[in-house]
């Protein structure tokens, strides 16, 4: 029986696919934000207007400073989740941008336009998300 056959294009599709899913397993288990798949999301179609209005819909930049010295129980990851997950039930026009500080806080601060929410800890960001949400549908409405 000759393996040859079929077990060429099989090692071809293996060697092809491993750089995506390694980088997929990587990016799971790791608390790196930077280090995703590539892929074309929201998140990146709003950063490409550059913090305009992208479709007559103004977007929500959510910027977090990170304090390099933080010990608390959410990670970048979990945070990034949290806030994504809460966004999209509303929005797909957002961008989310992550800086390290000196210190051991961490902020979240929401731009809407020239509005700024924040900067919020991250136990009491719901305040700072509803009122960039409720700028975003205003500048929406003031836009049509």
């Amino acid at each position: 029986m000759d393996y040859g056959n079929w077990l060429r294009p099989i090692l071809i599709i293996v060697f092809l696919a491993a750089p995506a899913v390694s980088v997929r397993i990587a990016s799971h288990y790791s608390d790196d934000p930077y280090l995703q798949p590539l892929a074309l999301t929201a998140e990146g179609l709003a950063a490409a207007g550059e913090g305009e209005e992208a479709d007559a819909v103004a977007v929500i930049d959510v910027q977090v400073l990170w304090g390099r010295d933080w010990d608390g129980q959410i990670t970048r990851t979990g945070l990034r989740r949290i806030i994504g997950q809460s966004l999209k039930r509303q929005t797909d026009y957002f961008r989310f941008s992550i800086r390290e500080m000196p210190g051991n806080r961490v902020t979240v601060s929401f731009v809407v336009g020239p509005n700024r929410y924040g900067p919020y800890a991250p136990g009491g960001m719901s305040d700072g998300l509803h009122a960039a949400l409720t700028a975003q549908r205003m500048a929406h409405r003031k836009i049509e």
